[in-house]
Parts: structure tokens; C-alpha cells; sequence
């Protein structure tokens, strides 16, 4: 007779050896925990480029071996006064602006190129209205006419380009022609607007000289022929 084999093995039930599932789930779930560490689905980077200078300084936004702020210096100190007498008069720019904008433009602008055209201008006005950014003034010589004159923040090409003296195929690159805007820019804010902001009030009579946009139109009748980006002034 046959040795006995011992009781027949129970019949396995389907899906038991998915009964207790967590230690099988919690030991993928590390595995995946390990990779995600060593291998990042993505990573943070900053936005904001590692050159720019959390201050604005123009500075340090030009390459290395050209130094805005000396070039600017210099031109604010030697050439933009130089070139003050030429101007043209805002008394006399006034009228013409008014009477054919297009004409005025190619007779007293200046442009680089087929870029934006400016006026170099000079004259006074007496201060009409007082703005958080702006001045308004009534033309002397032609005190139906306006402009505002900016008090800041200052920015663009304005300064720069505006007297017609600096060519951008002087400087070394476009990089270093901007960085040269923003030091002007920046002269404009710390030189001339903080006795404006201080004495212009209304009433007084400013005479300046300055840089705008030549608009391409005349503005309606009682509105603001251009604003003035002004690299001198004085309050009387």
C-alpha cells in the first residue's frame, strides 16, 4: 500500500495573493520617491537673466571694457551744453508744429535713420497745472499753446537721441549704445528733476531745454503739443 502524501493542499482562490497589497504599493512608492529625487521631472530656474543688475544700473548691463556712466558723464558735462544755443525755440516750433506737423518735422527734427524723429528744443512756459509725473505749461510767446515737461520716472531713447549728436555707429554695439540711453536717462533723474520737483509750482515760469518725440500730427486744439524730456531747467 502507498505511504500516505499528508491532507491535499487547499485550492489557492484567485486574486490571494493580492490580499494585503500595501507592503507591495509602499515598496514602489519609495522606489519612485528615490527616483524622482535623483532624476527631477523638471527644475526651477530663475527667469530673470544672471547679468542684469537687480538695481538698473546701466553699468552693469554693458559689456565689459565700455563704461556708460563715464561716456555720459562726459557728453552731459561737455557736448549736450555745447549744443544748447541750437535748439530750436519752442515759441517759434510752436506755430509751425501747429500748422503742418509734417513740414515741422522735416525742418527741426532730427533722426537716426527712418527711426523715431525728435526735437532739440528750447523755451519756457509758465506752469498751468501740476501732475504727479508732469508739468504742463503755457508757451511764453505763444500762450495757447502747451507742453508738458516730464518729472520722472524717465525712460527710452529720448536723451540720447533727442540732440541729434550721438551716433550709434560710434560706439561699439547696440548693447553698449543702450546702456549709454539708460546712464543719460538716469543723469536726467538725479540732475534736473528734483528742483523741478521741488520749486515748479504753480504759477512759476520754467525755461528749459530739452529732447520730445516730434508727434505725427498736431495734437486737438488746448492739448499738449509733445512732452519734454528736460536736461536743463530753471524756476522763476
Amino acid at each position: 500500500m502507498a505511504a500516505s502524501e499528508g491532507p491535499p493542499a487547499a485550492p489557492r482562490r484567485p486574486g490571494a495573493a493580492a490580499e494585503n497589497p500595501w507592503p507591495f504599493r509602499l515598496a514602489v512608492g519609495a522606489a519612485v520617491a528615490v527616483l524622482g529625487f535623483v532624476f527631477p521631472p523638471f527644475r526651477i530656474v530663475s527667469l530673470t537673466p544672471g547679468t542684469a543688475d537687480p538695481a538698473g544700473n546701466a553699468a552693469a548691463a554693458a559689456p565689459a571694457g565700455f563704461d556708460p556712466v563715464a561716456v555720459a558723464a562726459k557728453f552731459w558735462a561737455a557736448d549736450l551744453p555745447a549744443a544748447h544755443p541750437r535748439a530750436v525755440d519752442l515759441a517759434q516750433l510752436a506755430p509751425a508744429l501747429r500748422a503742418d506737423a509734417e513740414a515741422a518735422k522735416k525742418r527741426f527734427a532730427q533722426a537716426a535713420g527712418l527711426g523715431t524723429a525728435y526735437y532739440f528744443v528750447r523755451g519756457s512756459g509758465r506752469v498751468v497745472a501740476r501732475e504727479r509725473n508732469v508739468l504742463r505749461l503755457a508757451v511764453t510767446g505763444a500762450e495757447t499753446e502747451f507742453v508738458t515737461i516730464r518729472l520722472g520716472p524717465v525712460f527710452g531713447n529720448t536723451v540720447r537721441d533727442g540732440s541729434g549728436l550721438l551716433d550709434v555707429n560710434a560706439f561699439p554695439g547696440l548693447q553698449e549704445f543702450n546702456a549709454l540711453a539708460a546712464a543719460l536717462n538716469t543723469l536726467v533723474e538725479q540732475r534736473v528733476l528734483p528742483a523741478l520737483k521741488e520749486n515748479a509750482q504753480v504759477g512759476k515760469v520754467v525755461t528749459f531745454v530739452g529732447c520730445a518725440e516730434a508727434p505725427e500730427s498736431a495734437p486737438d486744439s488746448g492739448e499738449p503739443l509733445f512732452t519734454v524730456v528736460p536736461v536743463q531747467a530753471e524756476v522763476r
